[in-house]
């Protein structure tokens, strides 16, 4: 069941992540948005800065769409470096992630289509660190550095497979909150991708309303995603690395 899920939300494609100043709230549309969402990890991945080289993350991932049925969560780890770079051994947590290329270009992740028994058990997201070593290769340097995992968190409204008055605005609503962490919120019409809101680098203090006016033209099935998460950014060999750990909930909601 777990596998099954973690490959129907990888979607793999090998586009690298374009960053841009967000050292504020703010609401990326069209294509920067669709950069959001559309990387290789397969879950959104927040943009924390200018002229990133290269994005290591490690995601836990959750996803609640069946009435019934338990969520499921997965840990995985992810880097890509400039547009695919090959850069030698990448490890987190001791913990060697597995290559994968395609048309010449290199991602790492674990757990991965070549290798969906490989795990990353054990990675704790409960404000642990978590800590990357790189190899290096084809002008990425040799570099080590850490991360301090977000704490666990559970959605509180909306709840899964529920209702909502899109006219009224969303109400999001999470527990666990802490100072220091940032939010992604996101939402996806299910019927047309190309729909979408995000708003990034929001404080985590336990609440965020999708404003009315920002969803009009959205209907029926979307994904809410609620992302977590915590950044460093590393500079090495004279190029910048964001490194992020994140905690993303999924759920399922109709908008009417």
């Amino acid at each position: 069941m777990k596998r099954s899920i973690f490959f129907v939300l990888l979607g793999l494609s090998l586009a690298f992540l374009v960053s841009c100043s967000k050292n504020n709230p703010t609401e990326p549309s069209g294509q920067e948005a669709q950069q959001v969402l559309s990387n290789a990890s397969g879950q959104p991945i927040p943009t924390v800065a200018d002229n990133v080289f290269g994005v290591l993350a490690t995601i836990n991932f959750e996803l609640q769409s069946i009435p019934g049925i338990p969520a499921v969560g997965i840990a995985m780890g992810f880097a890509q470096f400039g547009d695919g770079l090959d850069a030698g051994t990448v490890s987190v947590n001791a913990k060697e992630l597995g290559k994968t290329t395609q048309t010449g270009k290199t991602i790492y992740i674990t757990p991965s289509p070549s290798n969906p028994t490989q795990s990353l058990d054990g990675l704790s997201f409960d404000g642990s660190e978590h800590k990357w070593n790189v190899s290096g290769g084809n002008g990425v340097s040799k570099f080590s550095t850490a991360v301090k995992s977000p704490k666990s968190f559970s959605v509180t409204a909306p709840t899964g497979n529920a209702t909502v008055d899109k006219s009224k605005g969303i109400i999001v609503s999470w527990n666990n909150s802490s100072p220091g962490s940032k939010v992604l919120i996101a939402l996806v019409s299910q019927n047309n991708p190309e729909k979408l809101y995000i708003s990034e680098n929001l404080d985590d203090n336990g609440s965020f309303t999708i404003p009315a006016s920002k969803i009009s033209g959205m209907s029926g099935q979307s994904l809410l995603e609620i992302v977590k998460f915590n950044y460093n950014l590393v500079d090495s060999g004279g190029k910048t690395y964001a490194v992020i750990s994140e905690i993303v909930k999924t759920l399922t909601i109709t908008l009417n």
